[in-house]
């Protein structure tokens, strides 16, 4: 079989399994068509304020993350990156979550990083891990609803999932030696042959905590977009911000979906039904993918206006001086 031909293959087998999924997902919810034909699309018309303020925070959020990544070097044995530079490199990297396979947004931070000095290690290291501890925030985020969940109407049933998922996070992120291991794996599988900087032994518990702030923020940035909507109900930030952070979770555990496409939607959905009903948390997931993506670019957009301006030398500059 040509090269060709297997690309062919994995991308249907890639758009099969993300239908599946997403399928199966939406179809745990029970809708019926009578009940997406109640939801009045005319009322989904968001009030400026909110709309705003939820944009203001998702940003806020995406420059705290550049900033951690950005001391993840340092904390690794790298260069202080100008701060200029590091938002480049991270939103440009970003770009390769649209990109199936979850890799090509590390692969792409690693090399733009080692473009600018930092070792293999260190690049490859500091994009690992901060992926690593981000999802390790949003999974414990995500847990903590999963054993409330008596509470807010899921089954008692996944209390149990919720201790286990903690439990996990634990033994992955907190204790040194998993780490070490991890690292020693992916550098084998990448045949670089270096060895992994050395962390200490509070490394994981620092760096989960750092990554928790960014979680709640989104979930805040998320709630301000559902309050957006006045035809839905009051928003539960237990939901907004456990439920977000935890369809983000299975979105990119889900390796097969380029940024976890459909399958983040509809556990979106059934995380949020229980506040929301079936139809009205279908239609917010799909709107919230579309205020993230949108979001997403701006950041993007901004460094390439900057470019083709010749800002970039000057702004950049700036920005570097003030770091």
């Amino acid at each position: 079989m040509n090269t060709s031909a297997k690309t062919g293959v994995r991308w249907t087998v890639q758009i099969i399994l993300t239908v599946a999924v997403t399928y199966f997902l939406f179809r745990s919810l029970r809708l019926s068509w009578d009940e997406i034909a109640t939801v009045n699309l005319g009322r989904w018309r968001p009030q400026p304020l909110p709309l705003v303020a939820s944009v203001v925070v998702l940003l806020s959020v995406f420059a705290y993350l550049v900033v951690l990544w950005r001391r993840m070097v340092v904390a690794l044995g790298g260069p202080p990156l100008k701060l200029g530079e590091s938002f480049r490199i991270f939103f440009l990297a970003n770009l390769g979550r649209y990109v199936p396979g979850k890799v090509w947004q590390l692969a792409g931070l690693a090399y733009l990083a080692g473009k600018r000095g930092v070792s293999v290690p260190v690049a490859s290291s500091s994009a690992v891990l901060g992926q690593v501890f981000s999802l390790g925030a949003a999974a414990a985020l995500a847990a903590v609803v999963l054993i409330s969940g008596t509470k807010v109407g899921y089954k008692g049933a996944l209390a149990p999932w919720g201790a286990a998922l903690l439990a996990v996070i634990a033994l992955v992120t907190v204790i040194p030696g998993s780490l070490r291991l991890l690292l020693r794996l992916l550098f084998r599988l990448s045949r670089k042959g270096t060895k992994a900087p050395a962390l200490g032994r509070w490394f994981g518990v620092r760096w989960l905590g750092l990554y928790l702030p960014a979680w709640i923020g989104y979930g805040v940035a998320f709630g301000l977009l559902w309050s957006s909507f006045a035809a839905l109900p009051a928003v539960s930030w237990l939901g907004a911000v456990g439920g977000f952070a935890g369809a983000y979770f299975l979105g990119y555990a889900a390796i097969f979906a380029p940024a976890g496409v459909g399958v983040r939607e509809g556990a979106l959905a059934v995380l949020l039904a229980p506040w929301l009903g079936g139809g009205q948390a279908a239609v917010l997931a799909v709107v919230a993918r579309i205020w993230m993506t949108a979001v997403e670019l701006l950041p993007v957009i901004a460094i390439a206006a900057a470019k083709a301006m010749g800002w970039t030398n000057g702004q950049m500059g700036t920005l570097d001086e003030e770091s």
